[in-house]
């Protein structure tokens, strides 16, 4: 009864943890990717969705100055860098996007933290059982051991003789 109350528990949980990150993956990656296809259409630029751990979403285009309007990025960009013939930047609607997708992310987190903290109290409450299965199993593994040994040679009872010295 209670292991189903607790799998009861954790699927409701759960579920409520894969509606926030699906409305999350909706509401914020969805969107960002849409929005930098409108900007590469906008601009008429080859533009790239990328993701870092450190920058979060930003957008890179592979490309040499000769292609760009003015031989500069436009002005809605920001935070450019170039390596090589990559430009890598983001822009102001994008960076609000990452700091929802790291809200989202520690919303997630925290809901994991709280779904897995339920699930150790209970746990706890029955770790006793668990003792005692352990000791049961150790139990009927060594008796079953000596069982086999029995079986497989000629082991009897042990006569002790004492002698009246």
């Amino acid at each position: 009864m209670r292991v189903d109350k607790l799998r009861a528990m954790s699927s409701r949980e759960m579920l409520l943890s894969s509606s926030i990150l699906s409305s999350h993956r909706s509401t914020t990656l969805l969107p960002s990717f849409s929005m930098i296809t409108q900007l590469a259409e906008k601009y008429n630029l080859p533009l790239k969705t990328s993701f870092s751990s450190t920058r979060g979403f930003f957008i890179q285009m592979n490309v040499d100055c000769s292609t760009l309007p003015n031989g500069q990025l436009p002005s809605e960009f920001t935070k450019i860098t170039k390596m090589k013939n990559t430009y890598s930047f983001t822009s102001a609607d994008l960076i609000k996007m990452n700091e929802r997708c790291q809200e989202s992310l520690r919303e997630i987190y925290h809901m994991t933290y709280l779904i897995v903290c339920k699930l150790l109290n209970e746990i706890y409450e029955h770790i006793h059982c668990l003792y005692k299965l352990s000791d049961i199993v150790s139990m009927l593994d060594m008796l079953l051991s000596f069982a086999h040994a029995c079986t497989l040679s000629d082991y009897g009872k042990l006569f002790v003789w004492f002698s009246n010295c």
